[in-house]
C-alpha cells in the first residue's frame, strides 16, 4: 500500500481547514495506514475523496490520530516534583492549563493533588482535538489500568461501582474540558501560572509549539512536559530548566 502523506494534508487543509504539516511525517504514515487498514480503503485518494464529503470518517480520522494512553499520576516522581515548585511558589490562585489531556487523567490527577494541599486555583482548563476523549473524560469514569499509580490517600476521590472508578464530583467541576487544536487554534497570551503538556510534541515535527507555550505562560510560570520530552535550548523561547521535566518562563 502506498501512502501520499502530502496528498491527504493538502486536501484537508483545502477542504477542511485542518493544517496537519505540523505532524511528523512518520507519525502520520502510521496513522494513516492503521486508519486505511480499519476502513479497508486502498489509496490516499479515496481516503481523501472520504474525509473531505463524509463528516462522521473525518471525526473517526481526526479520534486516530493520536493515541490515548495515560493514566493517573503517570511517572509518580513528577507530581512530586511539580507540587514542590507549586508550594515554593506561593500563588494565590493558580491558572493551568492541561493541553492535549485526553480522557482526563491529568488534569484529574492534578486536582485532586491541589485539592488534598490546599492551593488555589481556578477551574482548570483542559483540552484535546478528540472528541471522543473529551466525552470520556467529561464523564469520568476508569478502569483499573488508569488508576494503578494513585496513591492510597487519593483514592476517597473515586467511587468504586462495577469493577469501574468514578471520579468524585466535586474533583469533575473543577476541570472545564474543551475541543482545541494545537497546530491551529489561538493560545491564552501570557495568562498561565502553569501549563501540562505531557507526551504530546513528541508526535509532532517541528517544536515550534514550546515558543507558543512559552508565549501563555505568566513570567515565572511552569511548563510542564513528558518524562521522555527534551527542550534543547530553552532559552530559544524564553524558558529555562528548572529541574528534568520542567520548564519555567524567564
Amino acid at each position: 500500500m502506498e501512502i501520499d502523506v502530502e496528498q491527504v494534508i493538502d486536501r484537508l487543509k483545502k477542504s477542511r481547514d485542518l493544517d496537519l504539516s505540523g505532524y511528523a511525517r512518520s507519525t502520520l504514515t502510521r496513522r494513516i495506514t492503521y486508519f486505511m487498514g480499519l476502513k479497508k480503503i486502498t489509496t490516499t485518494a479515496e481516503l481523501a475523496d472520504i474525509l473531505v464529503k463524509n463528516d462522521a470518517m473525518f471525526q473517526d480520522f481526526l479520534d486516530k490520530l493520536t493515541i490515548n494512553v495515560t493514566e493517573f499520576f503517570r511517572d509518580p516522581p513528577f507530581w512530586d516534583r511539580l507540587l514542590a515548585l507549586l508550594k515554593a511558589d506561593h500563588k494565590t490562585q493558580l491558572n493551568i492549563w492541561s493541553a492535549g489531556c485526553s480522557i482526563g487523567c491529568e488534569p484529574y490527577t492534578l486536582t485532586m493533588l491541589l485539592t488534598e494541599n490546599r492551593l488555589p486555583f481556578a477551574p482548570i482548563r483542559a483540552t484535546d482535538m478528540d472528541k471522543g476523549a473529551l466525552e470520556k473524560a467529561k464523564k469520568g469514569v476508569y478502569g483499573p489500568s488508569e488508576i494503578k499509580n494513585v496513591p492510597a490517600e487519593y483514592m476517597k476521590y473515586f467511587t468504586l461501582q462495577d469493577g469501574l472508578y468514578l471520579i468524585d464530583p466535586s474533583i469533575k467541576k473543577k476541570v472545564q474540558f474543551e475541543q482545541h487544536n494545537l497546530l491551529q487554534d489561538e493560545f491564552p497570551a501570557s495568562e498561565m501560572d502553569l501549563i501540562l503538556c505531557r507526551n504530546v510534541v513528541i508526535y509532532f515535527g517541528h517544536d515550534y509549539l514550546w515558543a507558543k507555550f512559552s508565549q501563555a505562560l505568566k513570567p515565572g510560570g511552569i511548563l510542564f512536559v513528558g518524562a521522555s520530552e527534551i527542550i534543547f535550548d530553552p532559552s530559544k523561547y524564553g524558558l529555562s530548566l528548572v529541574t528534568h521535566g520542567f520548564y519555567r518562563k524567564q
